[in-house]
């Protein structure tokens, strides 16, 4: 028989400890709570290395009175709650007394506070105090934390790099500037600040996080984005319940049922749902960092926030009269052609030998999927342009066959191959953006932003960090459309699933390149002799392959004979 072991404090506030203290951001977060909880109007989080090196947050909160510092750090003490029915209706964001007591356990902490007229430090190694003096200070709290995990180095590696770890940390004190947006909030970086704020409001905090997002107020609390402002992800979702974030799935999934009429699959609604609910009716007590709640009458949320977004679209609607859009003339398709060069007004083109005869017909037409090229070639047969039909075929006429292209298809091809031949020689042409495109990025996105922003700048897409969770694009290739940049590395990120270079790489080149089907002239675009002569020279010329990059054709032929056949002329 196994004996069973008593452990001491310094044994199970580490394990503790492992429940709370993740990383700095789950200090980061602690903090914050019991600044807030303390009454603070005033809030300053500064960090170094992404944390971990050391974390500092100071507030102007009521303080705590020497006599009562020593509880501060230990376990289970709580000036919170007092009796277990106090657990009935939890006000307060923090309750349970885990947080300092886990923090102190593996790190070092400089705790100053002062309750009045007097200020008190103490510091702490393993969760014990070691020295104490009076100081001077104004009323409030400032708790210094540094070398996080030194005496539990097995804890040490799983941390993540100070990148990562400072996207969090700013994820976290994002979510607290949206849920209590009455406290004044100023956030440093590596003596860089992040963020200066003062707002008073929940719209105010929304624009100092995400800037300026169309919003539709709710009955509920909170804000929506319009219908058509949607983001590649559920990143951009915030459920605040009486002050406090959390990972809610019945309210998420309520608010996007709603969304789900106006938005097409793989976009997603903006929004921060910020709800006052009688706190006897939830319970916070359900998860060890608080991040979770459950409902007493979940069916009666769910039916509130669907009618109330429901509600603030169709007024949303009903209010929008007129759509407006900008009618200013695009000349994409006049800049990838004049990528390539420069044409005649001719209307007869030199071809290749055999440049369209790669298809054999029975009976009617059977289109073989070969890669094979157009050889370039000194022949002086010519093509006449007879015209196009349905504005997205393109006749031509040789003498002795007709021949159909598929205009989208075969540009497409074009701008395709020589995108991909300029990545693989690592010369991409580049066009600057005349007003750089800004992303608004969450904490993950952010991080996996950082990563593939090397590979982006490789494969032509000019990027970097702008502001707090942002990113700048400045450039894009010559050959790939500027409409809808943003969207595409939404997208990226979004299908990213591990940072896997190879993988990664594939993935990057494989997107940037499709980029070139927005580029290209489309089924339905008009366009003239000129163009389609510069068309058919430019195949020539590029030796292009007779399948676009999605595989389909980009042309058929037809003998005389086959058509007489097809016409029951033979």
């Amino acid at each position: 028989m196994k004996k069973i072991n008593i452990l001491p404090p310094s044994i199970f506030n580490l394990l503790s400890a492992g429940e709370v203290v993740e990383n700095p951001a789950a200090i980061v977060k602690e903090c914050i709570e019991n600044s807030i909880d303390a009454g603070a109007t005033r809030i300053e989080v500064e960090i170094t290395r992404g944390g971990l090196d050391r974390i500092v947050i100071s507030d102007n909160g009521c303080g705590v009175a020497p006599d009562e510092i020593e509880k501060v750090f230990m376990p289970h003490a709580t000036s919170k709650i007092s009796s277990a029915k106090d657990l009935d209706g939890i006000e307060t964001l923090g309750f349970r007394g885990e947080a300092m007591s886990s923090i102190a356990a593996v790190s070092m902490v400089d705790f100053v506070t002062s309750a009045g007229k007097t200020a008190t430090a103490v510091r702490l190694e393993s969760g014990k105090i070691i020295s104490q003096k009076s100081v001077a200070r104004a009323q409030g709290t400032t708790v210094i934390i540094s070398d996080l995990f030194y005496n539990t180095p097995a804890r040490a590696k799983f941390l993540r790099t100070p990148a990562t770890e400072k996207n969090a940390v700013t994820k976290v004190v994002q979510g607290f500037m949206l849920a209590n947006p009455h406290v004044a909030l100023r956030y440093t970086i590596d003596e860089d600040t992040i963020y200066d704020y003062h707002g008073k409001s929940l719209s105010d905090a929304i624009y100092a996080v995400y800037g300026d997002v169309p919003l539709l107020p709710l009955s509920i609390g909170g804000f929506v984005g319009t219908p058509d402002y949607t983001k590649r992800n559920r990143t951009f979702q915030i459920v605040i319940v009486n002050g406090r974030v959390i990972e809610d799935e019945l309210i998420c999934a309520a608010a996007n049922a709603v969304f789900a009429n106006f938005m097409t699959t793989g976009n997603f609604p903006f929004f921060v749902i910020d709800m006052k609910i009688d706190f006897k009716t939830v319970d916070v007590n359900v998860h060890p960092r608080k991040a979770q709640i459950k409902f007493s009458n979940p069916d009666k949320i769910s039916a509130l926030v669907r009618e109330s977004i429901g509600s603030a679209i169709d007024k949303h609607l009903e209010t929008k009269h007129t759509l407006s859009f900008d009618q200013k003339q695009d000349d994409e398709f006049l800049k990838r052609l004049a990528f390539f060069g420069n044409g005649d007004n001719q209307t007869e083109v030199k071809s290749a030998d055999h440049i369209m005869n790669r298809f054999d017909l029975q009976e009617r037409p059977v289109i073989k999927h070969q890669q094979q090229e157009i050889a370039q070639t000194k022949s002086t047969q010519k093509f006449n342009i007879l015209g196009t039909i349905f504005n997205t075929y393109i006749l031509l006429d040789d003498g002795a066959r007709l021949h159909i292209l598929d205009q989208h298809a075969a540009h497409e091809r074009l701008l395709y191959d020589k995108l991909s031949a300029q990545i693989d020689n690592g010369k991409v042409m580049l066009q600057r953006l005349l007003s750089p495109a800004i992303m608004m990025l969450s904490a993950d996105e952010m991080n996996k932003m950082e990563a593939i922003a090397p590979t982006l700048n490789k494969y032509g897409i000019e990027c970097e960090v702008f502001g707090t969770n942002s990113f700048r694009i400045t450039a894009v290739p010559v050959v790939v459309s500027t409409n809808g940049i943003d969207t595409l590395v939404e997208g990226l990120l979004s299908d990213i699933k591990n940072l896997n270079p190879q993988k990664l790489s594939t993935l990057i080149r494989d997107k940037i390149i499709k980029q070139c089907c927005v580029a290209a002239i489309k089924g339905g675009d008009k366009i003239d002799p000129t163009q389609i002569k510069f068309l058919m020279s430019q195949i020539a010329e590029n030796k292009t392959t007779l399948a676009c990059p999605h595989g389909r054709p980009i042309a058929i032929s037809f003998t005389r004979d086959q058509i007489e056949k097809l016409l029951a002329r033979k």
